[in-house]
Order: structure tokens, then C-alpha cells, then sequence
């Protein structure tokens, strides 16, 4: 019966010591869910072991793995699946010890500039202005869409067209810039002026490109790097951008200047395109006698006793329109 009893103690102890050890493990698991489950999936990124200067070469000896929940990742955080891709990049800027790494942070090493086209990319440069370039607030790695400014004949303005050429085309260089400027260093240091853009384009592209430049003028206009969206308008005119304005200042007559009161400009004549000369209709904002329109002020009269001076040509009738810069006065007309 003494042995009995102490086999039985002994199992006893065991199974209880068991079970012990089985809760504790159910209960630390039931911990680190409900942990996760609060801070979210994570995400495993790359960092520094150490601060590194920019210019260092990177390596697997300088980083480790870091477990950071997802909703602090950023989009271009460099993550440990994807470390081989940036493995011998060059740092661009100095980075933190255990500060997640970013892609903006890295950039490969080439032999030469030709040596960061891959198959199939050729570079093409264009010449830009200070409009043109946005200031010169366009850098290396934007996309731009390029605009193709057409004039189908010899009369000015009137006859220029705009229609969207290429769309989301990356800028490879700014001058002979090639990196992204460091939003660590001061903005005066930072900006550098340029008198070209050297894009990233297909053989197609650039042949288009080539022909483009060579009948008519490029405008660049900078976009959003996360905008995908193509350009959803047609060519624009100098027809329907005057259909606009009139149509725009035919509702501003309507609310101003009460029903009939404006001045109808013709403009041009009947062709076999166009049957019907377009017109402008400019509000009247005061009455006063037909006579006071004058084609010109007199010379050495006071402005402001003047007649206001009708418009000379399209494109000062274009900004009476568009600004209601000037007052015409005239007798209401219908």
C-alpha cells in the first residue's frame, strides 16, 4: 500500500505539472493573438544597424529584419522580400540606425547614364523653358504628359490646336541632373535650373516625339506619380474655345444685364466649313449713346472722360470677354 501510494503521488505530480506547462503555453498564445489582433498584421522591413552616410554602398552585413505593423509602412518601404532588388545600391541621403529603409533613400550604380535604360527604353531630350519646366520644379523621377501645340496656318492664335501627345512619361534627367533632389538640404541649395528635360520613351515615342518637335511646339505638364488616369479631353480650338466663352458670357448677360442687353461681335464670315460666322456677345453694363463707341480714345484725352475703345481684334476681344476687364458703353441693343 506505501508503494501504491507513492506511484500514485508521483503520477500525480507529473500530470499536474503537465498540465500546468499546457496552460501556460495555451495562455501565452492567447496573449500574442489577442496582441496581433490589436496592433494588426505586421510587415517584416529592412534597417540599418547602424547610422549610415549617404554614399555608402549597401550590403546585407549593414541591416537586419524588423517586424513593423502594417498601417506604419509606407508604400515605398523597402521590405526583406524585396532586399535583393536594392542590394548594392548606393545611399542617397544619411539614414538612421532601426529607421525603416525607403526607396526614395537608394539608387543603383551605373557604369554611365545609358547604363539605367533597361530593354527596349531609349532617353530623349527636349528643350524646356522656365514655363515649361513648371519653374524648374520638375525632377528626375516625375512624370509629365506632353501636349502638342499645332498651328494650321499663318493668321496667330486663331488657328492653333492643342491635342494630349504622350501621357505619363517618366523624366529620367534635368539638365544633367539624374537623382532626386534631398529634402534634407535647404530649398535654395536644392534648386537648380535647366534648360532640358531627357525622358524615358519607347523607339515609337521618340520617333513621334522628333516628328512633334519639328511641326510644332511640346508643353510639358507635370502630374501626380500616383495618378494613373489617361487624359480624357479631345483637341482644343480656337473655335470651340470661343464657343465657350460665348457661351459663358451669353448666361453673364442673361444675369447682369437683363434679357437683350449686350453687343453682338461677328466674328469673320460665312465659308464653306463654317455657315454661320461665330459670335460673341459682350454685356452692356451702362446705357449711353451709340456715338460714345469709339474705334480709338483721341490722343492726349483724359482716360477716364474717354469712350471706352471697341476692341481692335480677336484677341482684345477674347480679353473683354474673358476678364470684363473694360466697360463698353452703348444703347442696349437686341
Amino acid at each position: 500500500m506505501l508503494i501504491a501510494a507513492v506511484v500514485l503521488a508521483v503520477l500525480t505530480t507529473w500530470l499536474t505539472s503537465k498540465y500546468l506547462t499546457q496552460r501556460e503555453q495555451s495562455i501565452e498564445a492567447a496573449v500574442r493573438a489577442r496582441s496581433d489582433q490589436a496592433r494588426g498584421s505586421t510587415v517584416a522591413v529592412v534597417v540599418p544597424i547602424r547610422p549610415l552616410p549617404a554614399g555608402a554602398i549597401l550590403s546585407e552585413a549593414m541591416v537586419a529584419s524588423r517586424n513593423v505593423p502594417a498601417d506604419f509602412v509606407y508604400d515605398d518601404t523597402i521590405t526583406v522580400a524585396d532586399f535583393d532588388k536594392y542590394k548594392g545600391n548606393v545611399l542617397l541621403r544619411g539614414v538612421e540606425r532601426g529607421k525603416p529603409l525607403r526607396k526614395e533613400d537608394v539608387q543603383e550604380v551605373f557604369a554611365d547614364f545609358s547604363d539605367s535604360l533597361k530593354d527596349g527604353e531609349r532617353a530623349m531630350t527636349i528643350n524646356v523653358d522656365e514655363i515649361n519646366s513648371m519653374s524648374h520644379m520638375v525632377q528626375p523621377g516625375n512624370r509629365v504628359d506632353l501636349m502638342l501645340v499645332l498651328n494650321s496656318g499663318g493668321n496667330g492664335a486663331s488657328n492653333e490646336t492643342v491635342v494630349p501627345f504622350l501621357e505619363q512619361i517618366k523624366v529620367l534627367a534635368t539638365g544633367q541632373k539624374v537623382t532626386h533632389d534631398d529634402p534634407s538640404q535647404p530649398a535654395a541649395e536644392r534648386r537648380v535650373s535647366y534648360s532640358n528635360l531627357t525622358l524615358q520613351v519607347t523607339p515609337t515615342q521618340a520617333a513621334r516625339l522628333a516628328l512633334a518637335t519639328e511641326i510644332g511646339k511640346i508643353r510639358a505638364v507635370l502630374r501626380n506619380d500616383k495618378d494613373k488616369q489617361n487624359v480624357d479631353f479631345e483637341a482644343v480650338t480656337a473655335n470651340n474655345l470661343l464657343d465657350d466663352i460665348r457661351e459663358r458670357e451669353r448666361r453673364a448677360g442673361l444675369s447682369h444685364s437683363g434679357p437683350g442687353e449686350y453687343i453682338e461681335y461677328f466674328i469673320g464670315g460665312k465659308n464653306n466649313n463654317q455657315p454661320v460666322a461665330p459670335v460673341i456677345n459682350v454685356p452692356v453694363t451702362t446705357t449711353a449713346p451709340a456715338s460714345q463707341i469709339s474705334m480709338s480714345a483721341p490722343a492726349g484725352a483724359d482716360a477716364s472722360a474717354a469712350p471706352i475703345a471697341a476692341p481692335q481684334n480677336l484677341t482684345d476681344l477674347v480679353k473683354m470677354s474673358l476678364g470684363n476687364t473694360a466697360t463698353l458703353q452703348a444703347k442696349p441693343t437686341k
